[in-house]
Parts: structure tokens; C-alpha cells; sequence
């Protein structure tokens, strides 16, 4: 095919039929959930934004190559370098916003949600090229528009929708049941939350404001085995548990978490804004399982 090609309209049709596939593929993806990350609507507007000009890389890259125009190919390597770029820029943003946090989110945290967003700009430059590949080869057997846009789009839905299902994240209620628990204080200063012992506390005035105001919770594993228990072990999984409740319900100011080591179970108890146990149960399950510790448990599946 000769590089002038590239002007006929039914190259360029597929060429915008791909960039829209991809780009609702990406504004499909992106989605507010428990964490309220992106922020509506500038954080909606950069990462739609970014997701248009993936989905229009995507889109040209096989016409591109049709038209021996190998050097239009080349910018895929630099879009892919921009989307890296985009990841440092949401953990600096976020980390940023760590001082402010009376429960920070952690390291481990973040980086999740920075890896997320590049990897989303990702599946649409693939659901973009697939697209516009698609309806290339339904060309080669018939030239019937009315067949080719609505097969190749079909195709490119499937597609995101089989990669949205691969990376889809598993949170705490796959390992985890969370029940509540009464607060009391034994040997007078000593919080324990079931049986459970948490911290101690000095003052009376602080005590009577935890037995009133507050809430405690008991994480258990669904199975007790090593794996469940790695992960409530693990520290950034709890500050990111720890996170979430103290956002979304508010803190007057205490929240700390247990663990019990013979059973693996965590207490934790927080003293909120909002006094909502059945809430509170709500956030825990839905605070993702960080990839760290998914990439802790492959490594020990591996090992056996």
C-alpha cells in the first residue's frame, strides 16, 4: 500500500472508529470507587485526556505500519514513556497530600493507584488497535460498512472487557469477614476490643470518650491460613484499612489497629465522626488487597 493510502476515507474511518472505542473504553474503566480516586472533575479531565491520546496512538499504529510509515510507529514508544511519566506524577501528587492526612495512606497504597492509571491508558492503546485491526481484516471480506463498524467495535468491547476482568483487583471481603466488637478497658487503663488487647490509655476524660464515641471491629480470615494472615500482617495493607475508615467517616482523633498472634485476627477501633458500625464494616471490606502482597503470595505459591 502506498503511503497517499493513508488519506482514503475508509482508513481514516477506522482510524476514528478505534480512537472512540478506546476512548469510551477508558471512560468506562475510570470510575469514582471507595478510595475517590480520581477527584471529579480535574482528576476526571487528565486521565480522560490521556486516555483520547492513547486510543488515537492505538488506533494509528497498524495504518501506520500498512503504510510503511515506520516512523509514525515510533511515537508509541514515546506515549509509552509519557504514560510512565503520568504514573510518577499521581504518586507525586498523592504523596504530596500525605502531610495532610491524619492517616496517611502509605507507600504501598499509592503505588497501586499510580500503576492502575498507567496500566488503563495501556488497555486502551490495545482495545484501540485491536479495533481499528479488526476492522481492517473484516474489510478483506466484504466492504459493507453496516458490517464492519458495529463487528469491529463489538470486538473491541470484548476485548476491554476481558482485560478489565484480568486486572481486576481483589479487596478485603475475598479473605476477610469483619464483625463488631464491645470496647472495654481491663486492669483500668488497658483497651481491648473483644478480647483483643489494642493500646493502653493514661487519661479518664480519653477513656470515657472512646467507651462512648467509639467503634470497634474484628477481622477475621475467611479460611486462617498463612496467606490471609500474611496479608493483615502486612503494614501498608492496614494503613491503607486505616486510611479509609478515618476518611470516609472522619476522625475526632483515635484509630489503631491490633493483631492477634496466635490467630492472625486484627481489631481496630476508631473513634469517628460518623458513629456507623454497619458503614465502617462497609469501607473495610472494600479497601483493596495492596499488590504487594499479591506478589508476596505468588512468590509463596511458587515456592511450593
Amino acid at each position: 500500500m502506498q503511503q497517499s493510502h493513508l488519506l482514503e476515507s475508509y482508513i481514516l474511518q477506522f482510524i476514528l472508529i478505534g480512537t472512540l472505542v478506546g476512548f469510551i473504553s477508558r471512560w468506562w474503566l475510570l470510575r469514582g470507587d471507595i478510595r475517590q480516586y480520581p477527584t471529579f472533575p480535574n482528576g476526571y479531565l487528565i486521565h480522560l485526556t490521556t486516555g483520547f491520546i492513547a486510543a488515537a496512538m492505538g488506533s494509528v499504529a497498524y495504518p501506520a505500519l500498512l503504510g510503511k510509515n515506520y516512523v509514525a510507529v515510533t511515537f508509541l514508544a514515546l506515549a509509552i514513556q509519557q504514560f510512565r511519566d503520568i504514573r510518577k506524577m499521581e504518586k507525586d501528587t498523592l504523596q504530596s497530600l500525605e502531610r495532610e492526612n491524619y492517616a496517611p495512606r502509605g507507600d504501598s497504597y499509592i503505588d497501586g493507584i499510580a500503576k492502575t492509571f498507567e496500566a488503563r491508558n495501556y488497555i486502551v492503546m490495545i482495545v484501540s488497535l485491536t479495533t481499528t485491526l479488526s476492522a481492517f481484516i473484516i474489510r478483506n471480506f466484504t466492504k459493507n460498512n453496516i458490517i464492519i463498524f458495529p463487528l469491529s467495535t463489538l470486538i473491541g468491547f470484548i476485548i476491554v472487557s476481558l482485560l478489565k476482568q484480568y486486572t481486576k483487583g481483589h479487596t478485603l471481603k475475598d479473605i476477610v469477614t469483619v464483625e463488631e466488637a464491645p470496647l472495654e478497658f481491663k486492669d483500668g487503663s488497658n483497651l481491648y476490643v473483644g478480647d483483643i488487647y489494642v493500646m493502653n490509655i493514661g487519661l479518664s476524660a480519653t477513656r470515657k470518650r472512646i467507651l462512648k464515641n467509639g467503634l470497634g471491629v474484628i477481622l477475621r480470615p475467611i479460611k486462617n491460613d498463612d496467606t490471609e494472615k500474611v496479608i493483615l500482617n502486612q503494614d501498608g495493607q492496614r494503613k491503607a484499612i486505616v486510611h479509609e475508615c478515618s476518611r470516609l467517616l472522619g476522625l475526632e482523633r483515635y484509630i489503631a489497629t491490633r493483631r492477634n498472634f496466635d490467630t492472625g485476627e486484627v481489631a481496630l477501633v476508631i473513634v469517628p465522626i460518623v458513629k456507623d458500625v454497619s458503614r465502617l464494616k462497609e469501607i473495610i471490606l472494600n479497601v483493596p488487597i495492596l499488590e504487594m502482597n499479591k506478589k508476596s503470595n505468588n512468590d509463596k505459591e511458587n515456592n511450593r
